[in-house]
């Protein structure tokens, strides 16, 4: 019997791209993990989080890069938690912003834009509170709501 008793690990995987090549497959088979049913769940599982991102803005940010939290059993067994990503990374790719500046505004966001982020980044919050902390990560970071 080995001592591994489970192996945690946390891989930045682009939303619907695991793939068996390096980098993502490689580290999954060192702990003998399926990696060809690993990405078959992930891929599945994340093909709908790009739903409104329209292809500009993917093809300039490289994928919509999820941190995924794995946990390894001693029978080869997986488990994995999907983080979202932070609340300014999504508000500077939505506004196309590359670096945000509180000094100046450097970008615009509408206000359904805002609906739509505060929904999926804060689904158990009232559409007012997380409206209102999108606005506020919005403000400091240079991004003006309309």
């Amino acid at each position: 019997m080995s001592n591994l008793r489970s192996v945690k690990l946390k891989l930045f995987i682009p939303a619907a791209g695991a793939t068996t090549t390096p980098p993502f497959g490689p580290i999954l088979a060192q702990y003998g993990v399926n990696t060809v049913q690993f990405c078959k769940d992930f891929n599945e599982v994340t093909e709908g989080l790009t739903f409104f991102f329209n292809d500009s803005i993917k093809n300039n940010w490289n994928g919509f890069v999820l941190s995924v939290n794995i946990t390894i059993n001693e029978d080869k067994s997986y488990s994995y938690t999907i983080n979202k990503p932070s609340t300014s990374f999504l508000l500077r790719m939505l506004a196309d912003v590359k670096t945000g500046s509180p000094q100046q505004k450097c970008g615009y966001f509408t206000l359904k834009e805002t609906y739509l982020l505060a929904t999926f980044k804060f689904p158990r919050l009232t559409a007012n509170a997380a409206c209102k902390m999108i606005a506020g990560t919005a403000r400091s970071i240079g991004i003006k709501i309309y």
